[in-house]
């Protein structure tokens, strides 16, 4: 009966959405058997149109529980997620895949909304605030379900809402573009290969903006000139991404382009010309020939690789989403950007801004952004600090502790702390902000200037275990969360008494932008150590790509390397190193 009751008010539900050219979410609240029942009735799960992001049996993950960033530049009309987790990272990045009229339906126990997980309290509150999606919870099924259809009945009497021509009209566009800004997008392309070499071209987005159709029109639209033209010349156009899975969109958009082409695998050829898709590595691995390389969600990609391309490859076009789904963290906006603007300083950058696949103002992205601080945006400080002042007079910082129940009160102060740590550190992530709140390990050491957030620094309180734990850890059986740095002494360094020691971790740090290379980051380091004294906490210790303006930073605050990783990290190309400071008379000794 209220599964019936249910897919008759969904399907109504679901039609307005795609009326209205929007995305909504729907929280099922209960045992996860119930939930899946619900969704069952009136969805198949597998629905080739449908992504499942689950750590429960009772529901088949369609994916990896790690590869869900592959999903990126693919699309969706549904996305199940029950992570009993909350990974926040994979909602952010999966949400992203969902076209006009999907649904997200995301399952939780019963027990979530009373939790006084901080987090997820913030995650309902934002959800409240959106009428636009929904809250049913299995002990209230009935009467919800009930008031659900007789709030449809009101919504489909209403002739603003039921009235197609909310949808309106796409105008002819050049191409056969969706937006003129695509066309922008796509005539910037061609350009690359078209115009001087060494002019690599940036373009950025947030998702559902059309950059992977649009790479995919501008490839048709080179072809076709090419066919029109004097020269006989074949084209051999590359295109790379972190995965294959990440051109879904790209070889859709490109069978409408150019429908007269053969694909094969990952190749397309026309009339000799030939598109084709190549893992980065082996396009730094082997010189290939290619007249254009084209990079489609490059942010998930190591930076180290993308700088390598530039090496190797002169007409480039790199494209990529920006506000924070990709693997990379920031590295791509903040790292990437700065080397290719030092060796080709004619690159040029275009941002689009219009959706192309839901309208402005879509309710699930206003959510997901706002519930991630994906929108936060970093404020100009009150005054300029004249350029030719190196430091800052200690007398004009104050450092303060925040509090996780001061951020929860406090929207504003949360969202100037959290786009410092964007803006100024690239591999901040949604996750890294429900860490802040949910952690009761995690310490948060703000630095601020005439009351304006200029630095902020995450700190992970580690070293006390119990003897089962520790036991585990030194057979190898277990790897504890929230205890890093004595572990990797531990295990890495031969430390067989790392865990008699107290540890803060430095997570992250930041400082605004306008504030750096003043000596605002030895400020806060000094308030750390004077904190860490205060709580009888032996070392201070981080661990981050190291390179030489990073070293020569932490040794100059009295820090000591004391590992080197051996591999890469992901996101800089970076080897990664642990250093730590001693804190107490037993510390320095060790």
């Amino acid at each position: 009966m209220w599964q019936r009751q249910f897919k008759k008010w969904f399907l109504a539900y679901q039609q307005a959405a795609l009326v209205q050219q929007e995305r909504r979410l729907i929280l099922l609240s209960g045992e996860l058997t119930w939930s899946i029942a619900l969704v069952n009735s009136v969805i198949a799960q597998e629905n080739s149109l449908c992504h499942i992001y689950s750590d429960h049996s009772l529901l088949a993950n369609s994916m990896g529980l790690q590869s869900y960033r592959h999903q990126l530049g693919t699309e969706s009309q549904y996305v199940i997620f029950a992570d009993s987790q909350f990974n926040i990272d994979a909602l952010a990045a999966l949400s992203g895949t969902l076209v006009a009229g999907g649904v997200l339906f995301v399952l939780l126990p019963a027990t979530t909304i009373a939790d006084d997980n901080a987090f997820m309290q913030r995650f309902f509150q934002q959800l409240e605030r959106m009428p636009s999606h929904v809250v049913i919870e299995q002990a209230q099924q009935l009467e919800q379900i009930e008031l659900l259809l007789a709030q449809q009945c009101d919504v489909e009497s209403n002739p603003v809402l039921s009235d197609a021509s909310l949808s309106s009209p796409i105008a002819q566009l050049a191409y056969g573009c969706l937006t003129q800004e695509q066309v922008q997008a796509v005539e910037a392309i061609c350009k690359v290969m078209q115009g001087h070499r060494n002019r690599p071209l940036v373009l950025t987005a947030d998702r559902g903006r059309g950059k992977s159709s649009a790479l995919a029109i501008a490839c048709s639209q080179l072809v076709l000139a090419q066919q029109v033209s004097a020269n006989s010349h074949k084209l051999h156009i590359v295109i790379s991404a972190a995965h294959v899975k990440a051109l879904t969109v790209f070889f859709k958009q490109l069978a409408l382009s150019l429908p007269q082409a053969v694909q094969l695998a990952n190749k397309v050829t026309y009339d000799g010309h030939l598109i084709e898709f190549l893992p980065i590595d082996q396009l730094i691995a082997e010189k290939v020939s290619a007249s254009l390389v084209l990079v489609d969600e490059a942010a998930a990609l190591p930076v180290y690789l993308l700088a390598q391309l530039l090496n190797q490859y002169h007409r480039l076009v790199f494209a990529s989403t920006v506000h924070g789904y990709e693997g990379a963290g920031r590295g791509f906006s903040i790292k990437f950007q700065k080397i290719i603007a030092q060796r080709y300083p004619q690159w040029q950058k275009l941002h689009v801004n219009q959706p192309m696949r839901w309208r402005e103002q879509d309710p699930l992205e206003k959510f997901i952004f706002e519930l991630c601080l994906l929108n936060a945006d970093l404020l100009s400080l009150p005054t300029v600090i004249e350029q030719e002042q190196t430091l800052l007079s200690s007398s004009a910082l104050d450092w303060q502790l925040i509090t996780t129940a001061e951020l929860l009160a406090n929207e504003a102060l949360l969202q100037q702390v959290f786009s410092v740590l964007v803006i100024a550190h690239y591999q901040t992530k949604p996750s890294d902000l429900k860490l802040l709140l949910d952690n009761p390990n995690v310490y948060l050491h703000c630095v601020t200037r005439q009351q304006q957030i200029v630095a902020v620094a995450l700190l992970i309180k580690e070293g006390q275990v119990s003897s089962d734990e520790l036991l585990a850890v030194q057979q190898g059986r277990r790897r504890l969360p929230n205890q890093f740095i004595p572990q990797s002494l531990l295990v890495h360094c031969g430390q067989s008494q790392a865990f008699d020691f107290s540890y803060l971790r430095i997570s992250r740090i930041a400082v605004h932008p306008e504030c750096q290379q003043q000596g605002i980051g030895a400020f806060l380091l000094n308030k750390i150590a004077s904190y860490a004294l205060a709580q009888g906490v032996d070392f201070v210790g981080t661990s981050f790509g190291i390179n030489e303006e990073l070293a020569q930073f932490w040794c100059k605050a009295d820090y000591k390397l004391v590992r080197l990783g051996f591999n890469q990290d992901a996101a800089s190309g970076e080897h990664s190193a642990l250093m730590l400071t001693a804190i107490t008379a037993k510390s320095q000794l060790l």
